[in-house]
């Protein structure tokens, strides 16, 4: 299964989340292991949760070509609680979606990866002093591969505290798991049609109510992620987020390299997701996740994750780096 420790989708305060956890004593497994087990299940539950009326998930995950998007929400200059303004949102979006249709498009063939590198930032719950506690990692390198079909994965990310330090596989077997979730190909075949995208993307939710409304908003973040897609389908999902209730437009946003921007946001319960873009060229910078509410030792203004992506590209082997060699080869590393 891929992991999705960057791609939230429900609010950090699950109330049944601890259920789905192992216990920390009686366990047979490795503390570390155990640790990304956590970190994994609360992803999961968090992007993938059950609704007020059903499990909806869309079937891919995408960001915007080239230099259009990536992975998790943030925090602004104008603290916190910030709300944003809904006064210029469409104006804004129409100029965001304009430049997303305008960038090149990368087309792999059937035989290639999409690759793409990242700086991110994660959280993991922390039991050794008794006391649980959200732990955000530093800000750190992450490079992925993934097949256009969406079957063959690798992910290099030495900083990650409980992952493989050489990277790990992520393949997927199409006889026991739903194979196109997160693929080139299931994003290229996403309806042009806003209104189309954003019922899919509610997937039988109802506009207005305050937990389909965040969902829908995640699942267009998860979109942004470690992927490419036809420029047409990156503007279409913009113009179908200003349609959900609770989108706003936040004039002051800061992405994980210290850039400004503007930034698309939505609040519920104690986050507040943001997707950040630059004020003049509208070029996606960033996206994190940021509390508004106390949490796990945590205060408000604390981001969660965030991800901003430092190139995409389409390479020919798991493991090959855009222009020269491989990560296990003497090739450029990432910075």
């Amino acid at each position: 299964m891929m992991r999705t420790s960057r791609r939230p989708q429900e609010p950090l305060e699950l109330g049944d989340f601890d259920l789905l956890l192992p216990q920390p004593v009686d366990t047979a497994l490795p503390e570390a292991r155990q640790n990304l087990l956590e970190e994994s299940l609360m992803a999961e539950a968090r992007r993938s949760a059950p609704r007020s009326r059903a499990r909806r998930t869309v079937d891919v995950a995408l960001p915007v070509a080239a230099a259009v998007l990536a992975a998790a929400a943030i925090f602004t200059t104008d603290g916190p609680s910030e709300a944003g303004t809904t006064n210029t949102l469409t104006a804004t979006v129409d100029r965001i979606s304009l430049a997303a249709a305008h960038q090149p498009a990368l087309e792999p063939r059937p035989d290639q990866y999409i690759y793409v590198e990242s700086k991110v930032t994660g959280g993991y719950v922390d039991r050794s002093s008794g006391k649980e506690r959200l732990v955000v990692t530093p800000l750190h390198s992450r490079q992925v591969w993934h097949s256009p079909d969406g079957l063959k994965n690798f992910i290099y990310e030495p900083g990650h505290k409980f992952m493989d330090k050489n990277g790990e596989d992520l393949d997927r077997d199409p006889a026991r798991e739903v194979t196109d979730w997160g693929s080139y190909n299931s994003v290229k075949a996403l309806p042009t049609d806003p209104d189309a995208l954003l019922k899919r993307l509610y997937r039988g939710g109802k506009p207005g109510d305050a937990q389909d409304d965040w969902s829908a908003f995640g699942e267009i973040g998860q979109l942004l992620d470690e992927q490419i897609a036809p420029p047409e389908i990156s503007a279409a999902l913009f113009k179908a987020a200003a349609e959900i209730p609770g989108v706003a437009l936040m004039d002051k946003a800061t992405d994980a390299t210290g850039r400004t921007g503007i930034a698309i946001t939505h609040t519920y319960r104690n986050s507040r997701q943001e997707w950040i873009f630059d004020a003049n060229t509208y070029e996606y910078l960033g996206r994190r996740e940021v509390l508004v509410e106390p949490y796990r030792g945590l205060e408000p203004g604390a981001v969660t994750s965030e991800s901003v992506v430092v190139k995409r590209s389409v390479v020919n082997a798991k493991k090959e780096l855009p222009g020269d060699g491989t990560i296990n080869s003497g090739g450029r590393m990432p910075s």
